[in-house]
């Protein structure tokens, strides 16, 4: 996978933290203040190349149902959705299109996750940005997800200390498993998706940010 196909949107994944604490530092306005962000999440890259072997597609899917909480108020549900998609010219070393589009309105019945993390399901229609011309398209994403591995789980618990007294602890735990996409995101003429993904994960995420004594 090249570095645009994993850099182009920002993923809630696994193996990365959710908030930034210097956003959150920022916000705290030198009160101790208490942010949560939890909820299931999948993922999916893709590689393939066309029959010459010159044209190489990357394609990323990401999906995520969070729910947002800064204590003591009530958390705040959202289910978000973003794909990317770059498609190179190997034998001509020419960029073809690189696109990038999220939305943050998926219903229910748009993403779904079972609380037992072995599959899952996404369809939406999602508008990417041709990041070369501005040019704006609709892509459809219709991906199913089924685990190929049992739950694992991880945890960090983290004190940074930033100039001035601040200090931001953080509190994370994940649990996913690693599984196989497969399906179609498509512009209605190409399918950017041809075959299973490479990789994939179906999980969940619990991240606690306390931001104490920060301007």
């Amino acid at each position: 996978m090249n570095a645009f196909a994993r850099g182009a949107v920002t993923i809630l994944s696994l193996g990365l933290l959710i908030l930034s604490p210097f956003n959150l530092a920022s916000a705290s306005s030198g009160k101790v203040e208490v942010v949560n962000l939890r909820g299931p999440l999948v993922n999916a890259w893709f590689t393939s190349f066309d029959a010459s072997g010159c044209i190489e597609t990357d394609t990323f899917v990401t999906a995520q149902r969070d729910t947002y909480q800064q204590l003591p108020g009530h958390g705040t549900t959202t289910g978000t959705g973003a794909v990317s998609i770059f498609v190179y010219d190997a034998c001509t070393d020419a960029s073809l299109l690189q696109a990038v589009g999220q939305t943050d309105t998926l219903g229910p019945t748009q993403l779904q996750i079972s609380n037992q993390l072995d599959t899952a399901a996404m369809h939406a229609t999602i508008t990417a940005t041709n990041i070369d011309t501005g040019a704006t398209f609709d892509v459809d994403v219709n991906m199913a997800w089924a685990s190929t591995s049992d739950i694992t789980r991880d945890h960090s618990n983290t004190n940074d200390r930033y100039p001035g007294g601040c200090h931001v602890l953080n509190r994370w735990k994940g649990s996913g498993r690693d599984a196989v996409a497969s399906g179609s995101v498509s512009d209605g003429v190409t399918n950017f998706t041809a075959g299973p993904s490479d990789l994939g994960e179906i999980g969940i995420v619990i991240d606690g940010f306390e931001v104490i004594g920060c301007p």
